[in-house]
């Protein structure tokens, strides 16, 4: 069937593009396992309710990451600061499963029973999962947000986006004069 018709469907690559134009958060996923903590960047979350506070996160099936939020049912979502972009590149690589993992990076543990805190996040949500769904290649994990907090409540650097294959940022000043901050590297998913 051809692309557009009806009952078809965009292809990989022409959806790919289409969306790279998307503009949103950037975040770290992290957990804590019997092996040790783990986290991952991912770009792909959502606000699903308010009552009760309630967020979606998709991630590759069969991903660590996936697997280990499906056997203890909980996560901290590390929403990222403008200007963290190194923090948000380290954990779209592979790393060694465990503490080694967050060797030199600022954290602490979650009070909620989460993953770890990482220092100078702009939110920090503790999450515990109410249902997982498979999709196409994906888990949807939707999960109750325990607790949510603005730990440098002070800063006003503003969010880390990405949008067109790059890391943007977006302070008040820019978003009045139009501006956007030229892109950096690009997360990739495990």
């Amino acid at each position: 069937m051809a692309p557009g018709a009806p009952g078809g469907g965009a292809e990989a690559g022409e959806f790919r593009e289409a969306m790279r134009l998307w503009a949103t958060g950037v975040a770290v996923v992290t957990t804590q396992s019997p092996e040790g903590p783990h986290g991952m960047t991912l770009n792909s979350l959502l606000s699903v309710s308010l009552d009760p506070p309630t967020l979606l996160i998709s991630l590759k099936r069969g991903s660590r990451t996936a697997e280990v939020i499906r056997r203890t049912g909980r996560f901290t979502v590390n929403v990222l600061a403008a200007g963290q972009h190194a923090l948000a590149d380290r954990f779209t690589q592979r790393r060694v499963f465990g503490a080694e993992e967050f060797t030199g990076v600022g954290h602490r543990p979650s009070p909620d029973g989460g993953g770890p805190e990482l220092e100078g996040a702009a939110v920090v949500l503790t999450c515990r999962t109410t249902q997982c769904v498979e999709v196409a290649d994906h888990t949807l994990i939707v999960a109750r947000v325990t607790t949510a907090h603005r730990p440098s409540a002070g800063d006003s650097r503003g969010p880390l986006l990405y949008v067109d294959r790059g890391y943007r940022a977006l302070t008040e000043q820019d978003a009045a004069a139009g501006n956007v901050p030229g892109p950096s590297r690009r997360p990739t998913e495990r």
